[in-house]
């Protein structure tokens, strides 16, 4: 359905030909999250002939809206008409920004499509609202069409999750099949019929035909046996075959090109004379962080997927279509854009109220290098919490922050650049040192089938980074803990030493060490334990203030709402430590839950403090699926202590650093 060079006419090839060989700019359909403003049709055009430079069309507002169903659009498809004279432009009627939870649109989510014709994206005809999903449907999600010319018709299909005729409400367990249904003319349907049914869920079909031979890229949420819930390839001769005439050629896609958690495949040819020569793209909605991400290879049948190296996306695609248009109509397009502006990918600022890191990211660690604050954070949304990437934020003002648009360290054996480690990149912490910059991490050693800490050391604060061959800290020290996590890096201001902290246990308190002059091992004779906790469980962190030393940490399960932060201070990094109560922790009333493993920062040059943390992702979060943000913190003026942390959906205002000089690479001031 992609509209690749054999795309729009089968039974015209050289009508296909000519419209491909015309083809000099792309058009982009999308929506931009889940509310009810990014849930819409927003649109974006190239920059020429060229598939990874976007502008955004109409000032960045949307183009189409919608005055049926849920009132809320999401993953637009758009397919041109086998005459080629107009485009037909379906979306999912669906709102999450209504108040909607994914629970009740799987279960009781809306059976319809939403359909539109237009021939230049610039006048659209009346929104239809069409019915094609059976009874037992419990939703219709992301559709797409591609023409047969076996028989004559479009064959539009998408994603529902059925339900036994009986369960009338729709309360049973269930997974997602694709259906299809076929049309002439995108107004009547035929009944639809099963397409895919793997015996557990997938979502998101997206297709290209090249050389006779369709391939179909397809979100597997179960796995079907490749170790990952990923985007797989398919082909087959037949479009309408079923699951077991389709040959999977590929698996894992986004994760072996080494994003984060992707779905909303698109799938394209480049253009003749496109800029960057002959490629096939494959666009995948990271929606964990960075929205869309160009895939690309040079060979279809037997791909090499890698992300496009260099990339200008507009400011927040999620899930939408990539087509291929005329010189004529991308003219069409950008001599109605009054004002118009792209926002770099690459790297790519994301602004938001609260969090304040768009996507599921958890165990921020938050520091100040120069005038700039740095998170570092686990990547989140993965099973048994298997992400293995670690990227990095910046910003100048606690508010509007930029990710590296590539991960800095990548725990997959030999695959990655942390050779001993393979998944379970967990809690970085950072710290510098005489102008380099030591990052120490937890991963998962398969040498001795357990947890390791280990480090990496760069010339800048995003890197590059180079990990060290073995791990550092093997937990068969002298003093271990229930697993080697969750490091925090702290100098001591009062006598200038280095230190780490560390662990994970329900009874036992952290442990602590030493660095070595070099920062690469703990000094002999230097690991101790902290006690005085109270029902200290993981992410430990320490800060001196005027006097006392503050360690913080995580109290209770991760995955339990009651996940907290407990609070020591002691007037010696040694101890003894007195615990001084839950600093914070949720507030179920305005739906904020589990909010733990926190990092605290000191501005410099005021008494102005923050402390970023994770919770639940809002709305519908778990132990796995957490968001970042940052609240205030402040201090008895009598006692020194911290005062509880309140918890906001607003996160904070902007605060720039100032007197604190520049951070040259490879040398701190």
């Amino acid at each position: 359905m992609r509209l690749a060079s054999t795309l729009f006419c089968a039974s015209s090839l050289g009508l296909a030909a000519a419209q491909a060989a015309s083809y000099e700019g792309y058009a982009f359909l999308y929506f931009t999250g889940n509310t009810k403003a990014g849930e819409n049709i927003y649109l974006a055009a190239s920059q020429g002939n060229n598939a990874l430079n976007w502008t955004e069309f109409n000032n960045g507002q949307p183009i189409v809206t919608s005055t049926k169903g849920t009132k809320g659009l999401r993953d637009p498809f758009v397919i041109r008409s086998v005459e080629g004279d107009k485009f037909f432009v379906l979306a999912t009627d669906l709102s999450i920004g209504s108040g909607t939870s994914w629970g009740s649109a799987v279960r009781q989510g809306s059976r319809y499509l939403e359909v539109w014709e237009t021939s230049d994206f610039i006048t659209w005809s009346e929104q239809r609202h069409v019915l094609v999903s059976p009874p037992t449907a419990g939703n219709t999600w992301a559709p797409e069409a591609y023409y047969d010319a076996t028989i004559g018709k479009y064959v539009v299909f998408w994603a529902s999750s059925l339900y036994d005729e009986a369960d009338t409400n729709h309360t049973g367990t269930t997974y997602h099949r694709m259906l299809y249904a076929t049309t002439d003319d995108f107004v009547t349907f035929s009944e639809p019929q099963i397409w895919q049914d793997a015996g557990m869920s997938r979502i998101d079909s997206t297709v290209i035909e090249e050389d006779g031979t369709f391939y179909r890229f397809t979100k597997d949420e179960g796995g079907s046996g490749t170790g990952c819930t990923d985007i797989i390839e398919e082909s087959s001769s037949s479009l309408r075959a079923t699951l077991d005439s389709w040959t999977q050629i590929t698996s894992c896609i986004g994760r072996n090109a080494g994003t984060s958690a992707v779905e909303g495949p698109t799938v394209f040819k480049s253009n003749p004379e496109d800029v960057h020569g002959e490629k096939y793209y494959l666009f995948v909605d990271e929606y964990t962080g960075r929205g869309y991400i160009p895939l690309e290879t040079e060979d279809i049948a037997n791909p090499n997927w890698k992300v496009s190296a260099e990339f200008k996306l507009p400011a927040s695609p999620r899930h939408g279509t990539v087509i291929p248009i005329t010189a004529k109509e991308l003219a069409a397009i950008t001599g109605n854009t009054t004002t118009s502006s792209y926002k770099a990918q690459k790297p790519r600022l994301a602004k938001r109220d609260s969090p304040v890191l768009p996507g599921l990211y958890a165990d921020p660690n938050i520091v100040i290098f120069g005038n700039t604050y740095y998170i570092y954070a686990t990547t989140d949304g993965f099973s048994s919490w298997d992400g293995n990437v670690f990227y990095v934020w910046s910003s100048p003002d606690l508010v509007s922050w930029t990710r590296t648009s590539t991960p800095f360290l990548t725990l997959n054996g030999t695959n990655g650049n942390v050779p001993w480690a393979v998944g379970n990149a967990w809690a970085p912490t950072i710290i510098e040192k005489d102008g380099k910059y030591y990052l120490y991490f937890s991963g998962q050693n398969p040498a001795y089938n357990r947890k390791t800490i280990g480090v990496a050391v760069a010339d800048c604060p995003t890197g590059p980074f180079t990990a060290q061959q073995t791990a550092m800290i093997l937990n068969d020290e002298v003093l271990t803990t229930g697993q080697a996590i969750d490091s925090a890096a702290f100098k001591d201001p009062t006598t200038g030493i280095y230190y780490l902290f560390w662990g994970n246990s329900g009874s036992e308190g952290p442990l602590y060490a030493e660095l070595s002059d070099d920062m690469l091992t703990l000094k002999n004779g230097t690991i101790g334990r902290v006690n005085g906790l109270v029902d200290f469980r993981e992410g430990v962190f320490v800060n001196y203030r005027q006097g006392l030393f503050h360690m913080t940490y995580s109290v209770d399960d991760t995955r339990s709402e009651n996940y907290r932060v407990g609070y020591a201070t002691a007037t010696n990094v040694h101890g003894p430590w007195t615990y001084r109560g839950i600093v914070l922790q949720k507030d179920v009333e305005k739906g904020i839950l589990a909010t733990g493993h926190d990092s605290v920062v000191q501005v410099p040059n005021t008494d102005d403090w923050y402390m970023a943390y994770h919770r639940f992702a809002i709305p519908d979060g778990n132990g796995t699926r957490r968001e970042t943000t940052i609240d205030k913190v402040f201090f008895d003026e009598e006692t020194g202590f911290m005062l509880p942390v309140v918890p906001t959906l607003g996160s904070v205002g902007p605060q720039r650093i100032h007197g604190n000089g520049k951070v040259y690479c490879g040398k701190g001031y």
